[in-house]
């Protein structure tokens, strides 16, 4: 009966445990989601003003899109669509950008490929592996993006202007995921991040009951 019980315990707080990652999970991805349509709308709306007469464009979708696949795994196929929706509503686009955007940015969730092959640790230790995965999940994008396109009956030369139109979106997303690398916490894996921290806590609190 006791190891019944001690077992019904386990497994009351494994279930007390995944439920409260769910949580934590749900409300971190409705915050990042915020912070997508906040931060696209006001960047969309500078880059018309800062480069009104150039044909470029300006957005923060990859690079966000690359940190919460870095955090949330395939979660952030998503959040990937949200950004194609972001991008679209900022810009007042019409219903066949909406197609081409939240279809094409689909396309970035082959960076799970490089991210499983080569470790999300090893992706966010390393300044080059960490600049090298944001630039795939801007290329997937843009290069998805233009093969949409390229169904709905535009030309090939779709492909080369997604990927030359956007590459300050390439520029800030490597400037973003640079700097989050370097924040406790945001470019990291969020269950080996509580993990992590949890370990952390419990070596503190055996350190104060030594003492």
């Amino acid at each position: 009966m006791i190891e019944l019980s001690n077992q019904k315990g386990k497994t009351t707080d494994s279930m007390g445990a995944d439920s409260g990652l769910k949580r934590y999970q749900s409300m971190d991805l409705l915050i990042w989601t915020v912070l997508l349509f906040v931060f696209e709308t006001i960047v969309v709306k500078a880059g018309t003003v800062w480069f009104r007469s150039q044909p470029w464009t300006l957005s923060l979708v990859p690079a966000l899109t690359a940190i919460v696949y870095m955090r949330w795994g395939i979660y952030g196929v998503f959040y990937s669509a949200l950004g194609g929706v972001a991008i679209c509503f900022a810009s007042k686009a019409d219903t066949i950008q909406y197609v081409v955007y939240i279809l094409g940015n689909l396309f970035s969730a082959a960076s799970l490929l490089m991210v499983k092959k080569m470790g999300k640790e090893k992706i966010r230790g390393v300044v080059f592996f960490s600049l090298l995965y944001a630039t795939v999940v801007f290329l997937l994008m843009a290069v998805g993006r233009g093969v949409v396109s390229v169904i709905l009956g535009k030309g090939f030369g779709a492909i080369v202007d997604f990927l030359t139109t956007d590459i300050l979106s390439w520029v800030f997303a490597l400037v973003i995921v640079w700097i989050a690398r370097r924040l406790d916490g945001v470019f990291e894996d969020q269950v080996s991040y509580l993990v992590r921290l949890k370990s952390e806590e419990e070596k503190e609190k055996g350190g104060k009951d030594e003492g």
